[in-house]
C-alpha cells in the first residue's frame, strides 16, 4: 500500500544551553508549528553527546503529540508511515561551539575578499588571516600565517568569469605547498568560490589530501555578487568540521541528509524573506548564550552579523571586557562596585544555566542584555544598505519589522517586559511592529527552504511567530510631565479611544491579536515620529497591544542613580501593568571601589606570566625605613563544581587504569 506523503518536518536546534524541537505540518492545508520541545543541551562535559539531548526532546515531542519519532535503532523514522509516525524531513541546526578558523585568500581586498568576508558573514566562521595580491610578505612568510594560525577552512575567492586565473592560482598553490608540511589530522577542508574556469583545477590541487567544496563565483563580475551558494557550501563545510570535533555530530549527521547546518544561516534566509514583505526595513537580533546573531534587511540588501563573543551566558565575560562597566551601570537603577559586576559576569560565564533570582540579579542581567545589544547593533551599521540621510545620525534607520530571539528576550515572565527590552536595546523610531521568537522556530527555516521552500513561505505569513504589538515611537527630546504624543484610536465598531502622552513615559493600549484599528498620532513640537510631526495609521494588535513610547530618541536615560530608581521601576509598571517595585534606598548608597576590577581575559588567550619577584633590599645603616603598605588580601577563589567533578572523574579513571 503506498504511504501518503503529508511533507511533515521535524527540525532541531542545539544551542549552547538549550536544544529545541519543533513539528511542523499542514493544518487546514497550511503549514503550521503543531508542537514543540525543550531540554538542556548535552554537548558539553560531562556527557559530551549531543544525541542524549535530542532523545530527550524527542520523548517530550512524543508524549505531547502521540506520535512516535525514532526507530528502535535510534535513527528517525523517514518518510511519515500510515500510523503517522515518523516525519518525511528532518532538519537540525546548531549554533554551539567555537567558530570555525578560516584563512580568506582572494584576488583584492575591496573586490573578493570583501564578497568572501561578506558571504562568511552568515555562519560561525572567524578569518584568522587574509591573503591577496597586495599582500607583501614572502611566499615563506605567507606558509607560516597559514600553519600558525591552524585553520579549520581555506576559504579561496578571486577572478570574475572570463578573468584572472593565473593569479588565483598562484594563491591556491601557496595554499597547497602548506599542505605539504602541514599535520593530516590538522589539514583543513577548501572551499572555492572564484574563476568557474579553473574550478576543476582547484579541486585536483587538493584532490585527495583534503575535502574540497565548490561553488559558483561569488564574484561573476565586478557589480555583481552572488554570495548564496557559497553560503550553503559555508554551511556544509561547518557541518563537516563539526562532525569531526565529536559531542555526537557524527552521529547526528547520519540522521539526516543535509546534515547539522549553522543556525545563523536562517537568520539570513528570513530576513531576506521578510524584506521583500516590509521594504521600510527588518531587524531580527537573536542574543545567545555563547552566540548572538544579527540580521537587518535596509535598502534592498541584507546583512547578517555573528558575534561569538557577546552573549549572556558562556560569553558573558566576553562580552563585559567589549562593552565596559561603565555602560552596564547607564542601565542600572542603584549603585554597584564594578567588581560586582565583574564577578556576575564570569559566574554566568561558569554557570551559562543559571538565571536571576533577586530583584538586584534580574536588573544586572538585563543591563548586560540592552548593553550588549547596543553594542552589536553599532558594530553591525557599517554593513547596512543605509541611506546617507540616516547613516549620519545617532538614531537608527525606521524599521517597520523588529523581531527579538533568544531566552533574555523572549522569556522574561511577561510579554510587556519582552516588548520593553526589544524597545529599550534597539531604540526603533517611527512605527514599528514588534514580533518574537520563543520557540526558536526561525532556526529551523533555513534548512526547511532547503526541502521544503514552500513550508517557509506559509509559516512566515502565517501565525507562528509571536505578536508582541505595534510601537509608535518618538524621536526628539520630550520635557517630562508635558504632552508629546496626542493619540486617537479608531476600532473596528466604530468607537474612538483619545489619549496624551506625557513625556518620559509610556502608554499601552490593550488592542488584542488578530484585530486593527485607525491609529492617528501626533507629536508635540520639537518632536517627530518616523520624521514626521503626524501619523495615520491601520494597526495591528498583539500580546501587548499598541505601545505609545514618548520617552523619546535616542533614550534618554538619567545620569543620576536616584533619578533612574524612579525611572526603570515605572517603565516596567506603564509596560505590564504591574504594580511599581520601588528601590531599597539602602542600594542608592555611594559604592566604594576597593581595589581593582580583576582582568577577564577572552577565550583562547592566555593569562599574563606572573613577573618574578625583586630581590629584597638590605636597609642603608642609619637610614629609618617607611611603613610597609598595608595589603588588602583577595578572597581565597571558589573551585568550580565542573573543576571539581573533572578532578573525581580523572580519579576514578586513574584508579581503573591501575588495577
Amino acid at each position: 500500500m503506498a504511504v501518503s506523503r503529508s511533507g511533515s518536518v521535524l527540525a532541531a536546534d542545539f544551542g549552547s544551553v538549550h536544544t529545541r524541537a519543533v513539528l511542523i505540518d499542514l493544518v487546514d492545508g497550511a503549514y503550521r508549528m503543531v508542537a514543540r520541545a525543550e531540554g538542556r543541551t548535552t554537548g558539553g562535559f560531562p556527557v559530551n553527546d549531543l544525541t542524549v539531548s535530542l532523545n530527550r526532546v524527542l520523548t517530550a515531542l512524543s508524549e505531547t503529540t502521540g506520535r512516535s519519532f525514532m526507530s528502535p535503532d535510534g535513527q528517525i523514522i523517514t518518510p511519515e508511515q500510515s500510523d503517522r509516525s515518523g516525519v518525511d524531513h528532518f532538519v537540525m541546526t546548531a549554533s554551539l561551539g567555537r567558530p570555525l578558523r578560516t584563512v580568506l585568500v582572494g584576488l583584492m581586498p575591496d573586490v573578493s575578499v570583501a564578497s568572501g568576508l561578506r558571504a562568511a558573514a552568515g555562519t560561525y566562521i572567524d578569518v584568522v588571516e587574509t591573503l591577496s595580491l597586495t599582500d607583501k610578505r614572502t611566499e615563506e612568510e605567507q606558509l607560516n600565517a597559514i600553519l600558525l594560525s591552524r585553520p579549520d577552512l581555506i576559504f579561496i575567492t578571486g577572478g570574475t568569469e572570463f578573468g584572472a586565473q593565473s593569479p588565483v592560482l598562484r594563491l591556491a598553490e601557496v595554499v597547497r605547498l602548506a599542505f605539504q608540511v602541514a599535520d593530516e589530522q590538522r589539514r583543513a577542508n577548501i572551499l572555492y568560490a572564484g574563476n568557474s574556469k579553473i574550478a576543476e583545477r582547484i579541486r585536483e590541487m587538493f584532490d585527495g589530501v583534503t575535502g574540497v567544496f565548490i561553488a559558483p563565483n561569488i564574484r561573476p563580475t565586478l557589480e555583481d555578487e552572488h554570495l548564496e551558494s557559497a553560503q550553503t557550501q559555508l554551511a556544509l563545510a561547518f557541518n563537516r568540521q563539526k562532525a569531526k570535533g565529536g559531542e555526537g555530530f557524527e552521529e547526528l549527521n547520519r540522521m539526516s541528509r543535509l546534515g547539522v547546518l549553522p543556525t545563523a544561516n536562517s537568520y539570513n534566509l528570513v530576513v531576506d524573506f521578510l524584506g521583500r514583505i516590509y521594504p521600510r526595513g527588518v531587524l531580527a537580533v537573536d542574543i545567545g548564550s555563547a552566540v548572538s546573531t544579527l540580521s537587518a534587511s535596509i535598502g534592498g540588501g541584507v546583512a547578517t552579523s555573528i558575534r561569538t563573543d557577546i552573549g549572556l551566558g558562556h560569553s558573558a565575560a566576553a562580552m563585559l571586557n567589549i562593552i565596559g562597566t561603565d555602560a552596564v551601570k547607564r542601565w542600572l537603577p542603584f549603585n554597584v562596585a564594578s567588581r560586582d559586576i565583574y564577578n556576575y559576569a564570569l559566574n554566568k560565564t561558569l554557570r551559562p544555566g543559571v538565571i536571576p533570582m533577586t530583584l538586584k540579579e534580574l536588573y544586572l542581567e538585563h543591563a548586560l542584555l540592552r548593553a550588549g545589544v547596543q553594542s552589536l547593533v553599532q558594530a553591525s551599521r557599517p554593513a547596512w544598505n543605509e541611506s546617507p540621510r540616516t547613516r549620519t545620525r545617532l538614531m537608527l534607520p525606521d524599521f517597520a519589522l523588529v523581531i527579538g530571539a533568544g531566552s533574555a528576550l523572549t522569556r522574561t515572565g511577561h510579554p510587556g517586559y519582552n516588548a520593553l527590552l526589544i524597545l529599550d536595546a534597539v531604540q526603533p523610531t517611527g512605527v514599528t511592529q514588534l514580533q518574537s521568537d520563543p520557540f526558536g522556530l526561525i532556526a529551523t527555516l533555513g534548512p526547511l527552504a532547503l526541502v521544503n521552500p514552500e513550508a517557509v513561505v506559509q509559516i512566515l505569513d502565517g501565525s507562528n511567530l509571536e505578536r508582541l504589538g505595534t510601537a509608535f515611537s518618538v524621536s526628539g527630546l520630550p520635557r517630562a510631565g508635558r504632552t508629546a504624543m496626542k493619540v486617537s484610536i479608531k476600532l473596528s465598531d466604530g468607537t474612538t479611544q483619545r489619549h496624551t502622552v506625557e513625556g518620559g513615559s509610556l502608554w499601552v493600549y490593550p488592542l488584542p491579536i488578530g484585530q486593527k484599528a485607525q491609529v492617528s498620532v501626533s507629536a508635540a513640537r520639537g518632536l517627530t515620529i518616523g520624521g514626521k510631526n503626524r501619523v495615520r495609521v491601520t494597526a495591528e494588535g498583539g500580546i501587548v497591544g499598541l505601545i505609545f513610547d514618548a520617552r523619546g530618541r535616542p533614550l534618554p536615560l538619567a545620569a543620576d542613580v536616584r533619578a533612574r530608581a524612579e525611572q526603570l521601576p515605572l517603565w516596567v509598571s506603564q509596560v505590564t501593568g504591574d504594580d511599581v517595585k520601588t528601590i531599597d534606598p539602602l542600594w542608592l548608597e555611594e559604592v566604594v571601589e576597593e581595589g581593582v576590577a580583576l582582568p577577564i581575559l577572552q577565550r583562547g588567550k592566555k593569562p599574563p606570566k606572573a613577573e618574578k619577584p625583586a630581590r629584597e633590599k638590605k636597609p642603608a645603616r642609619g637610614k629609618e625605613q617607611p611603613a610597609p603598605a598595608e595589603e588588602v588580601p583577595l578572597p581565597e577563589p571558589e573551585e568550580d563544581e565542573q573543576d571539581m567533578l573533572r578532578s573525581l572523574l580523572d580519579d576514578d579513571k586513574g584508579k581503573k587504569r591501575r588495577k
